[in-house]
């Protein structure tokens, strides 16, 4: 048998494969992370964590150092249009819960250097260029940037996990991608300082083809992200002056940030939705975004990268043990995120149809027992499956 550098290759430092790499190496694995990045590094996001998300940080051990590096505590949500609002209310569950903002180059960071100090080795400016099959089996990945001459070379494992996003070059190189045809979204984010009016309670605006959402990350200091159509943006128009442009086109923005101004470059992301044909095969798998992606509106992609690798890591250890390739990863997926993901798709449908979206926050804001049944799905903290159901569906509805 040819010399196994890991146990584990895991492609991609950012949450999914932060969390798999601690979670494999705190169960003895060796594990190799790899990451294109030098950290800390910025990363375009959204930068909002639902109380889901902080169950997942403090069940990764990770929480009370988030709390330490600051972010911003929040009680709950805004959605609105120009017609209608909605409040989603996470402290007033049932034991109270609460969201965090707080930027991404700090939580990665955070997740990265707990890997290493449960005993993953990481490496960083190490881009991967595909993964190395033999016999029909992932055994490695070819990587560039980490020998003396910086040329390519093979690195082997027992297993691979690709959790290299949205974008994922795992996923490409074995031909798993599938087309999107729709949504096809740009998304672009810039934080801003000096904003005064918005605390505890970050906000979802919708626009008449935009969406705008604000997340609150420190004093002052907000998230922005804006996504639109792929193909809105003019080609010679600068990023930075569309995306400042498009705030304005989205009722409610520039007057939540009034008095304030952008801190950092605009980045973005797009196309921002993926898909792929199987999540797992012959000595691999994929979690986070890189096992596919919708859109960023209800905010559930760190929670989706850091409970499914809670679920990848459990797989990879059964396929380890028995030699044998993760069959039930894809199923556990499917289990955990399948309801959310239906109502997700409901949810861009609603998007699509301004009229019916308007209509439907007026009626949940005058139905509290409709809007807490939300909150909690939306919060990533209650089960998505009842908000499914044609009764709950009518009584949100009815007129």
């Amino acid at each position: 048998m040819s010399r196994m550098d890991a146990d584990v290759i895991v492609v991609g430092a950012g949450p999914a494969g932060a969390a798999t790499a601690a979670r494999l190496a705190r169960a003895g694995c060796d594990v190799l992370l790899l990451d294109r990045a030098a950290f800390p590094r910025e990363k375009p996001c959204a930068e909002y964590l639902s109380p889901g998300v902080v169950e997942q940080l403090d069940d990764l051990g990770v929480l009370d150092a988030v709390a330490e590096k600051g972010g911003k505590w929040l009680r709950g949500m805004r959605v609105a249009t120009a017609r209608g609002k909605i409040h989603l209310n996470f402290a007033s569950a049932d034991p109270p819960r609460r969201g965090l903002g707080i930027p991404r180059v700090v939580l990665d960071q955070i997740l990265v250097d707990h890997a290493v100090a449960a005993g993953a080795r990481m490496c960083e400016r190490a881009r991967v260029r595909g993964a190395v099959v033999e016999e029909g089996r992932v055994v490695g990945v070819t990587v560039s940037g980490i020998g003396p001459q910086g040329g390519d070379s093979v690195l082997r494992a027992r297993f691979v996990v690709g959790a290299d996003g949205v974008h994922s070059t795992i996923a490409r190189s074995l031909g798993l991608t599938r087309p999107v045809r729709w949504p096809r979204r740009l998304g672009l984010v810039a934080r801003y300082a000096g904003v005064t009016r918005l605390d505890s309670t970050g906000e979802m605006r919708v626009g008449p083809d935009l969406y705008c959402g604000l997340a609150p990350v420190g004093e002052g200091v907000v998230n922005v992200g804006l996504v639109g159509p792929l193909g809105r943006k003019p080609p010679g128009e600068p990023t930075a002056s569309y995306f400042e442009r498009s705030l304005a086109e989205v009722p409610g923005v520039l007057e939540a940030l009034q008095g304030g101004e952008r801190v950092t470059p605009v980045r973005g992301v797009g196309p921002l939705a993926s898909r792929v044909r199987r999540v797992a095969g012959p000595g691999y798998l994929l979690v986070g975004d890189a096992a596919g992606f919708l859109d960023p509106f209800t905010g559930e992609g760190i929670f989706r990268a850091l409970r499914g690798a809670a679920l990848a890591a459990d797989a990879v250890l059964s396929a380890l043990a028995r030699d044998v390739v993760a069959t039930g990863y894809a199923e556990a997926r499917r289990s955990t995120f399948r309801d959310k993901a239906a109502l997700c798709l409901l949810i861009q449908g609603f998007l699509g149809a301004r009229p019916l979206l308007d209509y439907a926050l007026a009626r949940i804001a005058s139905r509290p027992e409709i809007e807490a049944g939300l909150t909690g799905v939306l919060g990533d903290y209650a089960p998505a499956r009842p908000a499914l159901h044609p009764g709950f569906l009518w009584a949100l509805l009815k007129p």
